[in-house]
């Protein structure tokens, strides 16, 4: 009579156990990856509640940078000028929508094609002085200032947002490593 004991399922396990220390840093990367692709979604969903602001403006100044084990959500503090947020010419000046439901007026300001051929809301300020280029070289007249609305950078620090967005971030996280861990260890 002939007794064999296998020990093929103890050393499995004993295999996952000692393979669990990569998975789970695995996981993490893995993580961190998804929060990467998904922070600046839910940061533009989130400016967007409040701002008058299209997908596609918010998304050119939203950045994610990262390094080995930490992610930072960024927003450029680049001028937005009016014509983004719906700016239209009044007898009064400029009025534009930048948050949601409010129209804001610019007194004295008026729509212009400046040099490049854009149109921006501009108004005249300071002294004059002789152009240096453009229709009325050597001339004297009052320089043009573009009027600008908030910056993502501004929107992003506004109120309790940052918390918010760490939040969801942090959910975000949870959800991504409970999703990749409770699987079977192989």
């Amino acid at each position: 009579m002939r007794i064999s004991v296998s020990a093929d399922g103890a050393l499995g396990v004993a295999r996952a156990f000692s393979d669990l220390p990569a998975k789970i840093t695995a996981a993490q990367v893995r993580a961190l990856g998804t929060l990467r692709r998904r922070w600046p979604v839910l940061a533009r969903r989130d400016i967007q509640t409040e701002y008058a602001l299209g997908a596609r403006r918010i998304n050119q100044d939203l950045r994610v940078r990262y390094g080995a084990s930490s992610l930072q959500l960024v927003g450029a503090f680049r001028g937005i000028g009016l014509r983004n947020f719906a700016a239209r010419q009044t007898r009064a000046g400029v009025t534009a929508t930048i948050r949601r439901g409010e129209r804001d007026l610019r007194e004295s300001a008026f729509l212009a094609t400046l040099l490049s051929g854009n149109r921006h809301a501009v108004r005249r300020e300071g002294k004059k002085r002789p152009m240096t280029a453009g229709r009325y070289l050597g001339k004297r007249r009052q320089p043009l200032v573009v009027e600008y609305g908030p910056t993502v950078a501004q929107m992003l620090r506004k109120g309790d947002r940052p918390q918010r967005l760490a939040g969801a971030g942090l959910r975000v996280i949870e959800n991504e490593l409970r999703r990749l861990l409770d699987r079977p260890l192989r």
